[in-house]
């Protein structure tokens, strides 16, 4: 039988992708040429794989039992290609990543900028997003994820976890007295992540036990560096993940306030599925995220309770 490899290939990209223009884009080839391949594959199955329409693609009952083949046998390929080139010292080969979008904001791209110096020929593609995707039916190599799913099948290593901070500026704190309790917070302008909070309720831990209050303002955002940003502005108090107001705290635009009382922590794991034989490339991306918050301990707790 002929070799198929390449029309298998293409097949692959254009579900994985959701067009043939993104995916001739994906594979470095032309939209003709992965159109030719799909043809010749139904040619050589005599089976009709995708319905065609203006707006969307869709898989036939036989492509979709013929696309895993094809996944299967691509990534098989790939594979191969990188364990040589890792026992040669070159890895290569794309890892795959979605992260949290103000997460990823923050520092994401000053680890792909580090990464990438040490090993230049492993292309990333990193994802913003707040959902939980299916790792595997999306092909993602790598998420960095608040909390976990009940999915037996994924290895989850914990970069440390979230606290975050009550903060305002230097000019705000001018004007306004800084509260002793969080219940002195009713006299404030508290700017809040909506996303995160969406009945305003603001937790407090302390000696005397758990406290909730209910934060008023007249601001509230779904961005955590939009949040950051307003507040150095002046424009009131904000709880920021430690992470988001490190920097600004550092250079003396932000202060903190209620620093006795501590938020309820979220761990932060680094997720991926379980395979028998970890890619290289995802091992060495996977060693170097979990190395660079280690030595970073300013950015995520690594202590205390891991839920409240």
């Amino acid at each position: 039988m002929k070799d198929y490899l390449s029309e298998m290939r293409s097949f692959a990209a254009v579900i994985e992708q959701g067009s043939f223009t993104d995916a001739a884009r994906a594979t470095g080839t032309s939209k003709g040429l992965i159109s030719q391949h799909v043809k010749r594959l139904e040619g050589v199955l005599g089976a009709q794989l995708l319905f065609r329409s203006t707006r969307k693609l869709e898989l036939t009952e036989i492509g979709g039992t013929f696309l895993a083949y094809c996944q299967n046998i691509t990534q098989s390929a790939d594979a191969a290609f990188e364990a040589v080139e890792a026992l040669r010292g070159e890895p290569v080969g794309t890892v795959r990543i979605t992260v949290p979008v103000s997460f990823g904001e923050m520092f994401l791209q000053d680890i792909i900028v580090e990464f990438q110096k040490v090993h230049p020929r492993i292309q990333i593609e990193m994802e913003l997003e707040n959902t939980f995707r299916d790792l595997q039916s999306s092909h993602i190599d790598i998420a960095i994820r608040a909390g976990l799913t009940d999915d037996p099948d994924q290895v989850a290593i914990p970069l440390g976890q979230l606290s975050e901070l009550v903060c305002a500026s230097p000019a705000y704190w001018q004007h306004h007295t800084k509260p002793q309790t969080p219940d002195d917070l009713s006299d404030h302008n508290c700017l809040v992540n909506f996303q995160y909070y969406k009945d305003r309720k603001w937790v407090f831990f302390s000696q005397s036990g758990p406290q909730s209050i209910t934060a008023q303002g007249n601001l509230r955002l779904n961005h955590y560096p939009l949040i950051r940003n307003a507040t150095v502005q002046g424009l009131g108090v904000a709880r920021l993940p430690r992470y988001v107001a490190m920097s600004e705290l550092h250079a003396g635009r932000l202060e903190t306030a209620l620093e006795e009382y501590r938020s309820p922590l979220r761990p932060i794991y680094l997720v991926y599925a379980y395979q028998g034989n970890l890619p290289v490339k995802n091992r060495l991306m996977i060693d170097f995220i979990r190395n660079w918050f280690t030595e970073r301990p300013d950015l995520l707790e690594t202590n205390g309770p891991n839920s409240v």
